[in-house]
């Protein structure tokens, strides 16, 4: 137990807690990024398959069965080591948020589409007798209720990105996962490193999912959704 104590001060002194807090703070920034790119286009792919939009709808459903049935490592490695044989050569940064989000995109997509089936049909026929275009009605009126409907399973998936950025260490990309690898290797305390990490994640998870909670408690006060679907 001495000895286990003794690594944790090790690993929790000089200069390594900057090292891990530099990469929780990289870890964010390629979480967020790569979640507005997976919000983006999952929108715009659930939309497209639940008002089944001729050939962007098809596209949708094929692009949602391909990437969904790929290791979120391989897509990784395709985007930073793939592309440049085809003449794209991306740097760590943008090409880990580029793969986490189009992965992301996939699972974004099923979410946005659930969400837009639990708003009453009755709400698009209301927006449109009122002058609204279709495409009008999508955005103010169906889409917002949608989207606090999807907010936990869109939290969740949120987590799922936080957590998956670990592999964007494959891509040298040096986030927190990865500035505890090199703590171990200048240390030799596996134990004590990788506790320390697993902790960090928890706590991080832990908030953010108390985070998705408060809003949820915020945006369904007095909101109650008949069963009548759009779809």
């Amino acid at each position: 137990m001495t000895e286990v104590l003794e690594g944790f001060r090790t690993v929790l002194s000089g200069a390594y807690p900057r090292l891990l807090l530099s990469g929780l703070g990289l870890t964010l920034a390629v979480s967020v990024c790569a979640l507005l790119v997976s919000v983006l286009v999952g929108t715009v792919l659930g939309a497209a398959r639940v008002l089944r939009v001729p050939v962007l709808g098809r596209l949708g459903d094929a692009y949602v069965t391909v990437v969904r049935g790929i290791p979120l490592i391989v897509l990784l490695s395709v985007v930073y080591y793939g592309l440049p044989t085809l003449g794209v050569t991306l740097p760590d940064f943008p090409a880990a948020v580029l793969a986490l989000g189009l992965y992301s995109a996939a699972y974004t997509s099923e979410i946005v589409r659930g969400g837009m089936g639990s708003v009453p049909a009755g709400q698009a026929e209301a927006a449109r007798s009122l002058g609204l275009s279709r495409i009008q009605a999508l955005r103010f009126v169906v889409l917002p209720q949608a989207w606090r409907v999807a907010l936990p399973a869109l939290g969740n998936e949120f987590i799922s990105l936080i957590l998956g950025s670990s592999l964007a260490s494959a891509v040298t990309l040096q986030e927190l996962f990865s500035q505890g690898r090199y703590i171990t290797n200048a240390t030799y305390r596996q134990f004590e490193v990788y506790a320390v990490l697993a902790l960090v994640y928890f706590l991080l998870t832990f908030a953010l999912s108390g985070l998705v909670r408060w809003l949820e408690s915020r945006l369904s006060r007095g909101v109650t959704l008949p069963e009548r679907r759009v779809i």
